[in-house]
């Protein structure tokens, strides 16, 4: 064997060595993750409404699109609502082609549209608010979102339990192997968020009648959770790292 050769297996040998010392003094750990969901009742509403006019003429869509939006935010102040509760998008115009694929040959009209949010501080007045806005200019149902003004408390408390849930799911799992847990390495917070809190329904003019209705009632989370009626929900999930203690 030449010196080039005895060195490279002398490198080999050292490589083997780092890499047999590397690996046993990797740390043993365990990576779970914890949900956690707090229902509670909704104490304010979003409401989003719509005002939609279609005129062959520019000028005239713009009027009644005006006119229309007048009545209905003076029907929704006489529901004592304030005006710092009240948000509006600019006027949307989107232009009708008589034939989409040939612009050339004409334009078939003008709709011109705006958008409403509307937040209300008494959620029983929900129904009652979207009756008002339909009878009154808004021929739109944009979608509505359920609120909580004490979403930081609810949402600690959904973190403190995903938290113990994570704990508890590690702890069983090391010692269905005859091991323990020991401290947290790293910990990540995944997504906190409402859930069965809102409905959206968009634009659509073309399916106006399904894009238009929506169900109310108990609805499903996941994992086979029934949303109690009338409630949110508010989730928070984490994951962690722990070390895992061998005997």
């Amino acid at each position: 064997m030449n010196r080039i050769s005895v060195l490279v297996a002398m490198a080999a040998l050292v490589m083997g060595s780092v890499a047999k010392a590397a690996e046993g003094n990797l740390p043993r750990t365990i990576n779970t993750s914890g949900e956690a969901v707090v229902f509670v009742a909704p104490d304010e509403v979003i409401v989003n409404v719509g005002v939609e006019t279609f005129d062959p003429q520019l000028d005239r869509t713009k009027a009644a699109n005006d006119q229309a939006s007048q009545r209905l935010l003076a029907a929704i102040k006489e529901m004592k609502v304030e005006e710092k509760n009240i948000q509006t998008a600019n006027l949307e115009i989107d232009v009708r082609y008589k034939d989409s694929n040939r612009p050339s040959f004409g334009i078939d009209g003008y709709y011109a549209r705006r958008a409403y949010a509307i937040t209300l501080k008494d959620v029983k007045q929900f129904e009652k608010l979207v009756d008002t806005c339909l009878k009154n200019g808004a021929n739109r149902l944009m979608g509505f979102d359920y609120r909580s003004k004490e979403l930081r408390k609810h949402r600690d408390q959904a973190r403190a339990m995903a938290i113990k849930a994570a704990k508890e799911k590690a702890v069983a799992l090391s010692g269905e192997l005859g091991c323990t847990v020991g401290r947290p390495r790293t910990i990540h917070e995944g997504g906190v968020g409402y859930i069965g809190a809102s409905s959206q329904w968009g634009w659509n003019r073309t399916n106006a009648m399904t894009q238009n209705a929506a169900q109310y009632g108990e609805s499903s989370g996941e994992g086979g959770q029934t949303m109690p009626m009338g409630q949110i929900g508010i989730r928070a999930n984490v994951s962690v790292i722990f070390d895992l203690v061998v005997p």
